[in-house]
Order: C-alpha cells, then structure tokens, then sequence
C-alpha cells in the first residue's frame, strides 16, 4: 500500500504543479520579422496577465473571454503600443496595428497582436526598449525575438532591469540549431503529459505474454527490443505531425490538441490494467496517440522556434532534441523497470497503481484542459 501511495502522491504532485506552473509563470512573447525595410511583429500576451491592467474581465467571473473583449481592441492596442519603443536605424517605428486574435493554449486564454511598419530604406538596426507588465509584476518576463529574414535571428529574455536592447543584421546568429536542440530537450522534459504518456508505455515492456496473462522478459535483450520498437512508434509519430504543423499543412485548436493528449494518457494507462498487455502491445497505441502528441510540440515549437534559418533546419533541431530527451528518459526508466520486473512492488504497485494513478492524472488534465477551467 505504501507503494501505490508514494506512486500517486507523485503522479498527482506532478499534475498540480503542472497547473500551477502555467498560473504562477509571467511571460510573454514578441516576435519581430524584419525584411529589408519591411517590419512586422506578433504580441502574444496572456490575458491572465494583461485583464488586471484594462479591467477586462467585466463580469467578474475570474476569466475575460472574447465577447468581454472584442470591442476593447482599440484599449489593448494602445496599451500595448505605450509599452514598446522602437527605433529602425536610430528613427523611430511606430507600430501600425493590423489585427488581433483571441486563443487559449493549454487552457490559458491570451490575444495576439499583429503589427507591421515600413522604413523608407533597408533597417540593419533595431534598438527597442519594452516595459510591458513590469509594473505590475516586477517578475514578467518578454520572450523576445526578432528574426532577420535570410540572414540570422535574436532570441533573449527582457527583464525590468534589461534597458534599451540593441540588435543589428550583421551580429544576428545562424538557425539557432543547437539552441533549438536544446529547446527540443527542455520541453520534452517539462511536458508532463508527454513524459507520462511515453513512462505509461514503457510500463509494461518488461514483460511478455503468457497463458497466465503476462509474465516477466528472459532477459533485458527481450526488453530492449521491445521498448526501441515502442519508442520508434511514437517518435516516427510524432516527427510525422510537428513537421505538417511547424510547415503549416495542417492546423488543429490548440484546446482540442491539449485535451487530446491528456485522454492518450488515460487511454494507455488503463490499457496498463489489463492481464494481456505485454511486451509490443502497446507499439499502435504510440504510433496512434503519438500523432496527436505531435501536434502538441508543434504548439510549443510556435513559441520558441528561431527562424533565421529554413523551417526544415528549425524542426528537424527541435525535433532531435525532442528525441534526445526522450532517450534520456529510457535510459533513467528501462534498467530499472528491467531490475525490479519480478517485484511484487513493480508488479502490483508500479503496473497497476501507478497506471491507475496516472489515469487519474490525466482525467484530472483533460477536465482542466476541454473545459478551460483554471
């Protein structure tokens, strides 16, 4: 019993500070193209964040959804054009606003503003300084990134004490490929829902059928073979959706993916407390969830790609990096899963209570994620 307590007390921790991880985090994203003289950005900033400022939330519900906030557009436009000062070439770049949109990723519902501005010659200087938020939370955080189309790009993080910052075409960094590695393993790591998904499946490779139902490998060859299979699956998966998505062929709602990704898990935990799930079972259940999984990459890869390269170059980093930590993850869970595999405690506790603990994590995620709760 002590073990399926500590296993769910896990399993749950990470579920909460899954949720409290996306209220407690302060950040938003400012994305800047520039193209010889042409300059167009994209604010993305979390109404959670941006609602206390302009009194968005007029019922007092806790949430500002769009019908509270379409007619406010001209107030959040001005707003967020008094926060940002730019200067192309040491001559000022008012932002002219084109559009903004109103979406929800992982629940937290946030508006996107589009701006575009053109200099009378070529900008190979941008100096800007932004103040968004930093009264209100001296802890906000802007994602920064200003990409030079065909040459290189910019990627950092504003604070309230980083000042005027300084970029020019000619100190812009290539593709940013090993930043986007890097990025690829630091989101599969923090991607709870992917991380439980990928542990749910590798559960039950240490084992293999048998008339009883399903009994421990011979040997750790036997589940190695297994777990490379499975992984393959998901991974080839996967790679097969953040490619249509990063290239744009295909577009899901970023609710409807989130909430997907949480019933994967489900699915594939309570698949877990079935007798005759051993060994390969589980190979078209990553292939098939992977699929959706990789439309959930896709939604981070958005936030953090650096485009100063082609596309291809951006997705194929992330998505080895995403690959590498995934490995990483096997490495830490296959010997041992394989070392304890004729426990009573991996057995009982890990097989059943703690697929059926994850189970519960993931209905817990996909209540919070279909209906928008907080």
């Amino acid at each position: 019993m002590r073990a399926w307590a500590g296993i769910l007390a896990l399993l749950l921790l990470a579920s909460l500070s899954d949720g409290a991880h996306a209220r407690e985090r302060s950040e938003s994203y400012l994305t800047i193209e520039v193209d010889e003289a042409a300059l167009r950005g994209e604010w993305k900033v979390s109404l959670r964040d941006l609602s206390p400022v302009l009194g968005l939330d007029t019922d007092g519900d806790g949430e500002s959804t769009w019908p509270e906030i379409q007619h406010r557009r001209q107030d959040i436009e001005g707003y967020l054009g008094s926060q940002l000062r730019l200067l192309a070439d040491g001559m000022p770049a008012v932002p002219e606003f084109e559009r903004l949109v109103y979406g929800t990723q992982q629940g937290e519902p946030f508006v996107l503003a589009e701006f575009a501005f053109r200099a009378p010659q070529p900008i190979d200087r941008l100096d800007l300084d932004y103040w968004l938020l930093f009264q209100q939370n001296p802890e906000h955080r802007g994602k920064l990134k200003i990409v030079w189309l065909g040459k290189g790009a910019h990627q950092t993080d504003v604070t309230r004490d980083s000042g005027t910052l300084t970029f020019t075409r000619e100190t812009a960094s290539g593709s940013g490929f090993l930043e986007m590695l890097a990025s690829g393993v630091w989101h599969i790591w923090i991607g709870y829902d992917h991380v439980l998904f990928l542990l749910v499946l590798l559960i039950p490779a240490v084992f293999q059928r048998a008339a009883s139902g399903r009994e421990a490998v011979p040997d750790f060859r036997a589940a190695f073979t297994r777990v490379v299979i499975i992984v393959s699956a998901f991974t080839v998966a996967h790679s097969i959706t953040l490619t249509c998505a990063a290239m744009q062929w295909i577009a899901l709602p970023d609710r409807l993916v989130e909430s997907a990704i949480a019933a994967s898990v489900f699915v594939a935990a309570m698949l877990n407390l079935l007798p005759s799930t051993a060994g390969f079972g589980g190979t078209w259940v990553a292939f098939g969830f992977g699929l959706l999984h990789g439309f959930g990459f896709a939604g981070v890869l958005r936030d953090t790609e650096a485009l100063g390269g082609p596309v291809w170059r951006t997705v194929l980093a992330f998505n080895l990096g995403v690959e590498l930590g995934q490995l990483a993850i096997v490495c830490a869970f296959l010997p041992l899963a394989y070392w304890l595999r004729n426990t009573r405690f991996y057995r009982t506790g890990v097989v059943y209570g703690g697929s059926a603990a994850a189970g519960l994590c993931a209905l817990l995620w996909f209540w919070r994620r279909a209906f928008a709760l907080p």
